[in-house]
């Protein structure tokens, strides 16, 4: 096999892997707990599909980078605790200065909090989220141009 292939295949378990975890949330959530995910559930699959690329990408990224494991996972977590907190996974964005506000458009994760906004808390639909999902392939796009370019084959 080519060496493009091998990890073609491994960004592709990584990307699966991501969205059943996704699904294992969200009917959890549903079945368990009663969430409502709104009354648009293919804006919500498309929505989780963007973020689980751009994730998956950011992973690519990061391993492109660290020059160990060691530093991939140091660095992975300190990026994920970080753009979760910072894009307004853990609190509403809201309620964070303004300043904050404006870093955390640098962040998949306010971008994916947005669209899950707008579709649960708004009641909104595939339409009302394009922008997020857009810009979300974008930052997916960038995180794997600029990890496949820096991955070392080893």
């Amino acid at each position: 096999l080519r060496k493009s292939a091998i990890l073609s295949g491994k960004l592709l378990a990584i990307f699966v892997a991501g969205l059943a975890q996704a699904a294992i949330l969200i009917l959890f959530g549903q079945f368990v707990f009663g969430v409502n995910w709104g009354q648009a559930p293919m804006a919500l699959v498309i929505l989780v599909l963007a973020l689980s690329f751009s994730l998956t990408s950011l992973g690519m990224l990061i391993a492109g980078i660290a020059k160990t494991y060691a530093q991939a996972n140091a660095l992975a977590n300190i990026l994920m605790y970080s753009i979760a907190a910072l894009g307004g996974a853990w609190w509403p964005i809201e309620v964070t200065p303004e300043w904050m506000q404006q870093i955390a458009k640098i962040t998949p994760t306010y971008w994916a909090m947005q669209g899950f906004n707008d579709i649960i808390t708004r009641g909104l639909g595939v339409q009302a989220i394009v922008p997020e999902i857009t810009i979300l392939i974008i930052f997916g796009v960038l995180y794997l141009t600029i990890g496949v370019w820096r991955f070392r084959y080893e």
